[in-house]
């Protein structure tokens, strides 16, 4: 019996979503909607990065333009807290910042249904990296995806119809683009940019998603292309090959074997790379030939981008990047915590910000359950006993923390699949482990044959030292001995993969947003330091909760999935860190910005936003 399910992504459709939500016609911009493209392309001039907090400038009274109608030109000034090392677009984007700028994958968020400047439908708030809900998204370089299900050959297929009419970005300073010399993206480029994403061992997908690799792809038409897959790695293929695999010039593989170093960038996105300055900044221009328009709003059908160019400064030092926004040298950072929101908003009351919960992704302590002590469920279950929750969020966050079940975080549209404390179904034997019970705990650690408790150690950064002295200091009533190994970062997410780490690691998540991959749960991804060796349980669990994501619907999938947490947290696996707020923050001349940190899996808010240049300048910047 073969079951069909078809999700199209249709512009017809979108665009009757967007003509309701509007509320006023488009405007016309002050620059053509279609700028002439340029003979040179030059890097507008903009600030350096700041070596040392700059005087602060009296604060002026914001004056409101006349009207609201979206303006070209300017340049966007951003701040990196580490250095931008990955420019190949089969890498992932973490750390490769100017990836979301300059290549494109089959699909992404839909930016209308989100805030978009007060313009969009709200049903996400696009301010968290990794949403993935296949019904907020739109399509990209795929104009439709469509999938089906033959479960009798146990087999899923894939079927993109290409985008016509988009062109690779021209650089003339750069000879890997002029190879490519703009010419239009074809169905055969986005077949061997799947096929290099799927078999290179460097690329992202190849390493995090082994089961994509029993991919057939294939070219099916002018504009078609097909993808065939196992039936238990449909789901998996359908949001990695839509979301993370970025498409790349043929021509600049061939020459140059891969595009690891910046000067051979060449994509489809909104900008393009001009200069990277290591440890620096990196700069990037406006590609006059996107495109993309601007769906809703007062420029609905304006051309994308409406910014000259955009400029990433690499600010290590947290103080540094916090005096560049104060001072106006760079427009809009997220990440602050409570206290230092309050200062923000203290010190620079012009600020416009959002408070979010969804602002970073749920982590948690991994115990390692594959050796002693941790491959004991009481010692597991000692451990959240011990941990006074309530007292880490008023102690450390100033009563501003959530006690979350973890692995998942009640996310805009992703409320249905997670199961907190207080709700009816949630189990009485997971209750009782998120209540301070040091008692009970010593009494597991004695069935377990610790009757004095035991020495681990926890692998953290220099920046999660505060956090994990509260938790030593209470683990150490129960006879629990902790020592913090702390490394640099990226020594710790060596040791990590590697496995080679002693008791505990703090972990990620991938969270609600990815919970059919569930690289937190399955695999031997970074993402994964708790269920090592693998649950049997689980993995029977997921492959029922994506079929039936394809077989009947993304609710049916979340039920499962919900289904299945009474079983994780009872096993203990991990300690739930409490999320507390986090706050973003940017400058009123960023107009048609609400806060959003990527809209999708890591596609930046930057090719919607536009700077009002006169009112930066009448607030002395």
């Amino acid at each position: 019996m073969k079951k069909q399910i078809l999700w199209l992504l249709v512009s017809s459709l979108m665009a009757l979503i967007l003509i309701l939500a509007a509320c006023s016609p488009a405007a016309a911009p002050t620059t053509p909607t279609t700028p002439t493209a340029p003979t040179a392309l030059v890097t507008p001039a903009v600030p350096s990065a700041p070596a040392a907090p700059a005087q602060e400038k009296p604060q002026q009274e914001a004056v409101k333009p006349a009207a609201e109608a979206p303006e070209y030109g300017g340049t966007l000034i951003l701040p990196q807290s580490g250095d931008i090392t990955r420019w190949d677009a089969i890498q992932h984007s973490v750390m490769g910042a100017t990836l979301h700028l300059t290549n494109q994958g089959l699909w992404s968020g839909d930016w209308a249904k989100g805030p978009a400047g007060g313009y969009g439908t709200k049903q996400t708030d696009w301010a968290m990296n990794q949403y993935d809900r296949f019904d907020l998204k739109t399509g990209y370089v795929a104009e439709s995806t469509k999938w089906t299900v033959d479960t009798a050959k146990n087999e899923g297929a894939i079927v993109y119809q290409i985008r016509q009419g988009m062109h690779w970005a021209l650089n003339p300073a750069s000879e890997a683009s002029r190879l490519v010399n703009g010419r239009e993206l074809t169905a055969d480029d986005v077949v061997q940019s799947l096929k290099r994403t799927n078999t290179d061992p460097t690329a992202y997908i190849y390493r995090a998603n082994p089961e994509t690799r029993a991919a057939v792809i294939t070219k099916t038409g002018p504009w078609e292309v097909t993808v065939k897959v196992p039936l238990t790695a449909l789901i998996t293929t359908i949001s990695r090959f839509g979301d993370s695999a970025y498409m790349q010039p043929p021509e600049v593989i061939t020459k140059y074997g891969n595009m690891l170093n910046w000067k051979n960038s060449v994509g489809t996105g909104p900008f393009i790379l001009m200069e990277y300055v290591p440890g620096s900044s990196a700069s990037l221009v406006r590609n006059s030939n996107y495109w993309m328009k601007d769906p809703i709003g007062p420029g609905k059908g304006n051309q994308l981008p409406y910014l000259d160019a955009v400029k990433y400064l690499i600010i290590p030092d947290a103080s540094t990047r916090e005096a560049a926004l104060r001072t106006g040298k760079v427009d809009q950072m997220g990440g602050f915590n409570w206290e230092e929101a309050a200062q923000m908003r203290k010190t620079v009351p012009a600020l416009k910000e959002l408070e979010t919960a969804s602002g970073s992704r749920m982590t948690a302590a991994g115990l390692r359950i594959d050796r002693p002590p941790f491959n004991d469920i009481r010692v597991r279950r000692a451990m959240l006993m011990a941990t006074d929750f309530k007292a880490v969020v008023d102690g450390l966050f100033g009563g501003r923390g959530e006690i979350l079940t973890w692995p998942s975080q009640p996310l805009p549209g992703y409320e249905d699949l997670y199961l907190s404390l207080d709700d009816p179904e949630m189990p009485a034997s997971v209750k009782e482990l998120y209540v301070y019970n040091p008692e009970k705990a010593k009494q597991l650690l004695k069935e377990a044959g610790f009757p004095n408790g035991f020495k681990t150690s926890v692998l953290v950064t220099s920046t999660e030292v505060d956090f994990f002295s509260v938790w030593k200091d209470m683990w150490a009533k129960v006879g629990v001995d902790l020592k913090l190994d702390v490394r640099e970062s990226a020594v710790v997410s060596s040791l990590k993969i590697s496995g080679q780490y002693e008791g505990i690691a703090t972990g990620g998540g991938a969270d609600a947003t990815m919970f059919l991959t569930a690289p937190h749960l399955q695999g031997e991804g970074e993402a994964n330091v708790y269920v090592h060796p693998a649950d049997p349980v689980i993995d029977k669990a997921l492959d029922e909760v994506r079929l039936a994501m394809v077989t009947k619907g993304e609710a049916e999938a979340m039920r499962l999935y919900k289904e299945l947490m009474k079983y994780v947290l009872d096993q203990a696996y991990a300690i739930p860190r409490p999320k507390i707020p986090t706050y973003n923050f940017w400058w009123p001349w960023v107009k048609n910005y609400g806060g959003e940190t990527s809209v999708g899996y890591y596609e930046s808010f930057v090719q919607w936003v536009w700077l009002d240049k006169e009112l930066k300048k009448s607030m002395g910047y």
